[in-house]
């Protein structure tokens, strides 16, 4: 019963001209005319938006392997109660006496995301258990349709049953592909290749499948309040200000038919934490919730599942690290002249709350929270409401310096494909091929400026 195989760079989406996604990104001779452009020398001070307390007065500067575990630094005795309250469910073991299951990925919210961090990608070979997930559905849903269920697997595969066979057994082994700076440095990258066993029979024509890893929890809590406004404001679609950034606001349909900005999940496919959490327990852990109902039974009410969401709001967001080092520094100004701001904007702000502490805030997580097209290179072939199979919510920064400490490992990208943050840049493709030309056009000192800022977030 071996069904589908296809690789996390397989073409979708809009089209583009870079190489076919079989080959590594390579050198663009015209980005040293644009390099011509940049100041490469460090700057005499640092810019604005360099700064420790990265999460305002929520920030914690905890270095350790709980930095993704503490509650906002500035929240009341009444917040902390109610944060105490979701971490309870955040860290429960769920049974099949609690309602888990028939088939699940992991048992718990920690099972997948251990302390508050993000699972390492697999090791060559088959994988039968908690690790990476499988998004999969059917073809055919619309810009406002939630993606179809493939008919006997839903929109995840599970790796785990109570009871019998599991549902899937997903197969991963990783190609490795060489690449070369124009100064003739070398690096190498790698994409998964992915295979399913499933107990159904042959997966459908036209199968969409996308391999995801699990992110961390610390960062998504405050983007859940930045105004809608804000987000459309930034958004360019047709690219008016010819800058080749054209990102685009991922639209949800609610339960009452509204149109909201998605801003949560990789593909920006979640409007708020309450919809995240509730997707979550229902497709990973099989536990049913009012906006997921499976069965008869309600497992988690609807005041435990906002506590769960209130918990992700109210954690703390590690600080910025080595702010006056001035590789640092350097690498900071060299991070905005080559474009990266574009994207991954700095700054952003918080409205208002049912939380007075979590009002207003200014806030650092290097997103502007809009799709924008990486290119065939990291396309999955999987469309989710407006985002093409190429297109991606622009990652958040902060905290990713800390993922080492965190987890004992450093796994980026939706699927986990790159071990390190250069390897992550190298992947930028589609919308962001022009930085990263410039990026791999600059010398050896300054590549590892911009690697060292952004280690430091």
């Amino acid at each position: 019963m071996v069904l589908a195989l296809f690789g996390a760079g397989c073409s979708g989406g809009a089209e583009s001209a870079e190489p076919p996604p079989d080959q590594a990104p390579q050198p663009n001779p015209e980005a040293a005319a644009d390099l011509a452009r940049v100041k490469t020398e460090p700057a005499a001070s640092a810019p604005i938006w360099l700064i420790e307390r990265a999460g305002d007065a929520t920030t914690t500067f905890e270095v350790s392997e709980r930095s993704y575990n503490l509650s906002a630094r500035n929240i009341g005795l009444a917040a902390r109660i109610r944060f105490a309250d979701g971490d309870e469910t955040f860290e429960a073991f769920f049974t099949p006496e609690t309602g888990l299951g028939p088939d699940f990925n992991g048992n718990g919210c920690n099972a997948c995301h251990h302390n508050n961090g993000r699972q390492s990608e697999p090791v060559d070979g088959a994988y039968l258990g908690i690790g990476p997930v499988v998004h999969i559905s059917q073809s055919g849903a619309g810009e406002l349709e939630l993606p179809f269920a493939l008919p006997g697997y839903g929109t995840r595969l599970q790796t785990y049953a109570v009871d019998g066979e599991a549902e899937a057994q997903v197969n991963i082994l990783w190609e490795q592909e060489q690449g070369e700076y124009p100064d003739g440095t070398t690096y190498q990258l790698r994409r998964p290749v992915v295979s399913v066993v499933g107990r159904e029979g042959m997966l459908s024509v036209g199968a969409e499948l996308s391999l995801r890893i699990p992110p961390q929890v610390a960062g998504p809590g405050l983007l859940e309040f930045v105004p809608e406004a804000d987000i459309v404001i930034a958004a360019d679609p047709d690219d008016t200000n010819g800058d080749g950034i054209s990102g685009e606001v991922q639209w949800v349909v609610d339960a009452d038919g509204i149109r909201r900005v998605g801003r949560h999940g990789w593909k920006a496919e979640n409007f708020d934490l309450i919809h995240q959490s509730a997707s979550a327990l229902a497709e990973d852990m099989g536990i049913s919730t009012s906006i997921n109902p499976i069965g008869a039974d309600i497992e988690v009410g609807d005041e435990e599942l906002a506590d769960l969401a209130f918990y992700v709001e109210a954690l703390a967001i590690p600080a910025g690290r080595e702010i006056d080092d001035p590789l640092v520094i350097a690498g900071a100004n060299l991070f905005e002249s080559i474009g990266c701001t574009r994207c991954h904007t700095p700054q952003q702000r918080t409205g208002a709350t049912n939380t007075p502490e979590l009002d207003d805030l200014v806030i650092y997580p290097f997103t502007d929270l809009l799709l924008h097209d990486m290119g065939p290179g990291l396309a999955d072939n999987r469309p989710v409401y407006s985002a093409s199979g190429s297109e991606w919510r622009t990652a958040p920064l902060w905290g990713v310096g800390l993922l080492h400490e965190v987890n004992g490992h450093i796994s980026l990208l939706h699927d986990g494909r790159a071990r390190s943050v250069e390897e992550a840049i190298l992947w930028h493709g589609g919308e962001a091929r022009p930085v990263t030309d410039a990026f791999m056009a600059l010398t050896g000192e300054d590549r590892a400026a911009i690697i060292a800022f952004v280690e430091s977030r």
